[in-house]
């Protein structure tokens, strides 16, 4: 079983808040991307427009930039943001970065791209909340699910079973049941739910995917 997150990732103010609103009918969590152009070449809405749509939904805010800390003060200080999410990539102290979400009481992960070895952070594991999955390029939607995705997922969930794990980039309606199948805790959705004709029909099909009971041969165990 696995939660759908919808994931909004754009530049636009007009879009955001359009998405934001029609993610907020369909669930209670949602998933903010903040990119800076530097960790990755393009840019979205920032700090000053998730401050001005306050959200009746908690926001998972992930952190694609260089410099989380110039981030986490002031997205930590807004009472519906609840998760914040940051690269295991940056040049930073990583555990500077966990210590300081959780000074707020909010919820810390981290993000590792398709090439970083899942042990490479492996000493992160029993600080966090939540480890993320890119399973494409980071700050990109639309892209298809990484071939290696599911092996990953095996081998998060055989060194650490009970972490939350979550996968972004390139879930559908094709994969999300076998996701979830596989051990992901939370399925970001963004193509699939914004690129239809009605956003609540495709959300629940794609929770009724992802809810499926679970057939064990199916589990990639």
């Amino acid at each position: 079983m696995a939660v759908v997150v919808p994931g909004i990732l754009t530049a636009d103010e007009e879009q955001y808040h359009k998405r934001l609103l029609m993610a907020e009918h369909a669930t209670d969590l949602i998933q903010i991307d903040v990119v800076d152009g530097k960790f990755s070449p393009n840019t979205t809405v920032g700090i000053d427009i998730i401050r001005k749509y306050p959200s009746s939904s908690q926001l998972e805010i992930q952190l694609m930039v260089v410099f989380p800390m110039n981030y986490i003060d002031d997205l930590a200080r807004l009472e519906y943001v609840s998760r914040i999410i940051f690269p295991f990539e940056i040049d930073g102290d990583v555990n500077e970065n966990i210590y300081l979400i959780r000074k707020f009481n909010k919820q810390a992960g981290i993000s590792l791209n398709p090439e970083t070895p899942i042990k490479a952070a492996l000493h992160f594991f029993d600080d966090i909340d939540l480890l993320l999955l890119m399973t494409g390029k980071p700050g990109y939607s639309g892209q298809k699910l990484g071939e290696n995705t599911y092996d990953r997922i095996k081998e998060v969930k055989k060194l650490v079973p009970d972490l939350p794990l979550e996968i972004d980039i390139g879930v559908n309606f094709d994969n999300a049941g076998k996701l979830a199948q596989a051990g992901a805790d939370f399925l970001v959705v963004s193509s699939a739910l914004y690129e239809v004709a009605d956003f609540r029909i495709a959300y629940e099909k794609l929770a009724r995917l992802a809810n499926l009971t679970a057939d064990s041969t199916h589990r990639f165990a």
